[in-house]
């Protein structure tokens, strides 16, 4: 017997079920506002579509959408929320692919009219193109989930893309967006809030201490993705740029036992832990 493979980012697309179940059994503007918000919820926790696609082999291995025909006539997308709800119907070729991702080709790139969801369902749902723009509407400009922008040294040069991460992650922090920021750390500059202290030699030589910040029982590196993060605070210490892999170095040599680096404290705090420096740590740079 074979055993089902496992996909964790289809786990958490019950809810989508549930309220397309509902909205059935009773086919409101309440209920359906209720399945528009259950695939905006599976969307923004990185929650996958299974789709049926149509290979293109060329340079490059490219899919399209595979499409069904209505009785009207019109062509629909097809997607499925479980492997279990594709495997109702005929085997066909299929990838699993982010939500946003797919919502977002099927207005951007496809002529069809939406998606069928779970078409071979007695509970199908008709994710017309009008709704799936109520959607993606609905963040009004929010961001969701860090961009997939190539990393360069151009991109991180000033620091307002590495800002603009941290903020994303502490909004909504997924595996996803942390694997990116860790990504992006691992190429970019940070500022770090240090103590001026004269050498004892006299010869005006300063040693550069930096700050420790004590969160409870657990102490932690500060560094900053700009030096306006730090506002107040970093009035009272000279600051200091360098790579975030040599602050990891920091981190590592302290007296103190540190439990990881905190980034932008004062304005969108975001902790990497020691587990997280070690994966950073062993990622390739740029």
């Amino acid at each position: 017997m074979n055993q089902e493979v496992r996909d964790p980012f289809l786990e958490g697309n019950e809810i989508i079920d549930e309220a397309i179940s509902t909205f059935h059994a009773d086919q409101s503007n309440e209920n359906l506002i209720s399945v528009l918000e259950s695939i905006r919820t599976r969307m923004h926790a990185d929650g996958h579509f299974v789709i049926p696609v149509v290979t293109h082999n060329g340079a490059e291995m490219t899919y399209s959408f595979r499409g069904i025909n209505t009785n009207d006539g019109k062509v629909w997308n097809v997607v499925f929320t479980s492997q279990k709800e594709f495997e109702k119907g005929q085997p066909s070729q299929v990838i699993s692919h982010f939500i946003d991702a797919a919502l977002k080709a099927c207005v951007e790139a496809s002529e069809a009219e939406g998606f069928i969801v779970n078409p071979w369902s007695d509970d199908a749902f008709m994710l017309s193109r009008e709704l799936i723009r109520i959607i993606l509407d609905a963040d009004d400009g929010v961001e969701y989930s860090v961009p997939e922008n190539p990393i360069t040294k151009e991109l991180l040069e000033d620091g307002s893309f590495l800002t603009r991460a941290v903020e994303i992650c502490c909004r909504n922090s997924t595996d996803l967006n942390a694997l990116k920021l860790m990504k992006i750390l691992r190429n970019s500059n940070v500022w770090v809030p240090c103590v001026a202290i004269p050498e004892e030699s006299g010869n005006d030589s300063l040693t550069l201490f930096p700050d420790i910040l004590q969160d409870e029982d657990k102490f932690y590196l500060p560094v900053f993705s700009t030096a306006e993060e730090m506002g107040e605070y970093g009035e009272n210490f000279t600051k200091t740029r360098s790579s975030f892999m040599d602050t990891i170095k920091l981190a590592r040599n302290n007296e103190r036992d540190l439990s990881g680096i905190v980034i932008n404290a004062f304005t969108n705090e975001y902790i990497i832990d020691n587990d997280m420096l070690n994966i950073i740590e062993g990622m390739q740079g740029i």
